[in-house]
């Protein structure tokens, strides 16, 4: 199957904390791109297209990096996550320093 994507994916599993309403949940993000990510679902998680999201990456010791997005697609047990523009910088910073 081609893959028709903007920005290649890199398969990683990472926990992190997502806010789609204020609320934080644990969540793992499973592959991470520029433009988006694939987040596996808390059980309590708004599964709604369009849902805006708040993505808390933990980098350091110390450091956390939130990404804001939406979710384009859901499915049984995952979510899929396209980042809000002009954030490029953070999420290569992410890119660079979440454990693979």
């Amino acid at each position: 199957m081609d893959e028709h994507r903007k920005h290649p994916r890199e398969d990683i599993y990472q926990a992190i904390m997502v806010s789609p309403n204020g609320h934080q949940h644990r969540a793992q993000v499973l592959n991470l791109s520029i433009s988006g990510a694939r987040v596996g679902l808390p059980d309590d998680f708004n599964r709604a297209v369009g849902a805006e999201l708040k993505l808390y990456f933990p980098i350091e010791d110390e450091e956390t990096v939130m990404l804001k997005g939406h979710v384009v697609r859901v499915a049984v047990d995952h979510v899929g996550v396209e980042f809000n523009p002009m954030q490029e910088d953070e999420i290569r910073h992410v890119m660079r320093h979440i454990p693979r």
